[in-house]
Parts: C-alpha cells; sequence; structure tokens
C-alpha cells in the first residue's frame, strides 16, 4: 500500500481575512472554549490571538521542507475563487504556486464552485492560465460536493479529484475512474481526526492503516492543511502530521504523487 499525501492551501496572509470574513474572530472564540475546556494550554491560546499580526498565515516552505526532508511527494492545492473563508486573490497565490513547482512539488485548483458548471470552468481556466499546465486535478474546498459535481469535473477535464470524504466515519475505498478523470477517495482529513487529542488521532490512524493494508487498498490518501504545520498556533496538530509521516517509513509504506499512481493505473489498465 501506497501513501499519497496532499496539503489544502486555505490561507495565505492575514490581511486577507481583515475586514473580509470572520475567520479570526471564530478563531478566538473557538480557542478560548477550548482553553477553558483544558483541549489546548494558555500559550497556545495566547499565541492564536495575536497570530492574525503574523507575516504570513500559510507553512508551505516549513512544511515543503519537511516533506522533502522525508521524501514525500505530496501535492499543494490552491483556491481560484473566494468563498467560505478562503479569501485570498488568485494573482497572490502565483508566486507560492511558482515556489511549490520549482521546489519539484505538484500544485491543482482547490475548488469552491461544486455545481455551477460555468464556475467551475473558470476556475479550472483561471488555474490554467496562471500555472500554463494543461492537466491538473482538484479537491474542493471542506471536502464539498453534491451528485453532479465529480461528472461536471470530468467534463471540463480535470486529471483528477481527490474529494470524496465521508465525515461521519473513516470510509476506505480504491481509486475509479469518472470518464477520463480518476476519483481518489480521501481517507483521512486532519481536522476530522486530530480533535486536540494526539494519542486519540493516532490510534484512529493506526486503525485506518491496518485495515486498509488487510483490505488490500493500493493507495491511501491522507490530508493535512499546511497552516497547521506551526508549532506556536498548533503545536498538537503538527506533532501529528510528523508522527503520520514517521510512522509510515516505519511501517515500509511507500509515499507515493498522485501524479504517478494515475500512471500505475493506466500502466495496469484498472
Amino acid at each position: 500500500m501506497k501513501i499519497i499525501v496532499s496539503h489544502d492551501v486555505d490561507h495565505l496572509y492575514p490581511s486577507e481575512h481583515i475586514f473580509r470574513d470572520l475567520i479570526f474572530p471564530k478563531l478566538w472564540v473557538r480557542s478560548s472554549i477550548e482553553m477553558v475546556s483544558g483541549k489546548i494550554d494558555f500559550k497556545t491560546w495566547y499565541n492564536r490571538l495575536i497570530s492574525m499580526f503574523e507575516r504570513r498565515m500559510n507553512r508551505i516552505p516549513e512544511i515543503i521542507e519537511f516533506d522533502k526532508m522525508h521524501g514525500v511527494p505530496s501535492s499543494f492545492f490552491f483556491g481560484m475563487d473566494n468563498l467560505l473563508g478562503m479569501s485570498y486573490k488568485k494573482g497572490t497565490a502565483i508566486p507560492w504556486i511558482n515556489y511549490i513547482k520549482d521546489k519539484g512539488f505538484d500544485v491543482g485548483v482547490h475548488g469552491v464552485n461544486i455545481d455551477n458548471m460555468t464556475n467551475m470552468q473558470q476556475e479550472y481556466f483561471s488555474f490554467e492560465e496562471i500555472t500554463g499546465m494543461k492537466n491538473f486535478g482538484i479537491r474542493t474546498h471542506y471536502v464539498r460536493y453534491n451528485e453532479s459535481t465529480f461528472n461536471k469535473m470530468a467534463n471540463i477535464g480535470y486529471l483528477f479529484d481527490s474529494s470524496e470524504f465521508n465525515k461521519a466515519k473513516i470510509e476506505l475505498k480504491s481509486p475509479y475512474k469518472i470518464d477520463e478523470m480518476w476519483e481518489f477517495p480521501l481517507h483521512i482529513m486532519d481536522g476530522y481526526v486530530m480533535k486536540n487529542d494526539l494519542e486519540e488521532a493516532k490510534k484512529n490512524t493506526i486503525i485506518a492503516l491496518d485495515e486498509a493494508s488487510t483490505k488490500g487498498l493500493e493507495y491511501f490518501t491522507f490530508l493535512f492543511h499546511d497552516y497547521l504545520y506551526n508549532q506556536r498556533t498548533y503545536p498538537k496538530d503538527k506533532a501529528y502530521y510528523e508522527w503520520f509521516i514517521s510512522y509510515c517509513k516505519e511501517k515500509k509504506y511507500p509515499f507515493v504523487s498522485y501524479r504517478d499512481a494515475i500512471n500505475e493505473l493506466n500502466r495496469y489498465g484498472r
């Protein structure tokens, strides 16, 4: 079984949220509740309160350095439209997209439109225009989709999607094709497994990996948001990600990119 790791880029800079959305007020309220209930300590709570003054929210350089050091060919998904707290402009993303490509990592679309075909096509065309890429994948923001989303993605021309996700429980499914597009169901997403309980997250992740291996899955898909790779504001999340990568290496699970997985699937006529 091979591990596919990806990162959704939800935020770039604190300034994109000032006067535009409620990302920081919601963070302050949620973190205060977590601190009072003992889920995070005072230091973490304080650092989250002042995080709006940080130079940047993203941790792209840090997580790329970690992934490169550990041989993880991760993929990064960038928004081409604004909705649900993803507020950066696509022009602001261009230097970061180029940075990631220069480092040898793959990039794709972090879609916000799941029903309107015109808007979905615009996201595709915007990404194609600013990257010069002709085939690439997508994951939707908050893994949102409906009964027509995947067929529309396939018709638009996406190489792959990795948005199918069961938010109620970990569901283990293999990749499958929708016309010419590969769908890679998502198995673990940080926010749904890591709920300020590091040991519980580890236990549930090990169970999922063991079940997937026993079931004979060829690929196991894992999502971790890059902004969480921050020792000051999300120390438990950062520790969880580092543990996951180390655990997979310890168990001899090789890492693979979406593109290489597709090449393998196509090569063997799956």
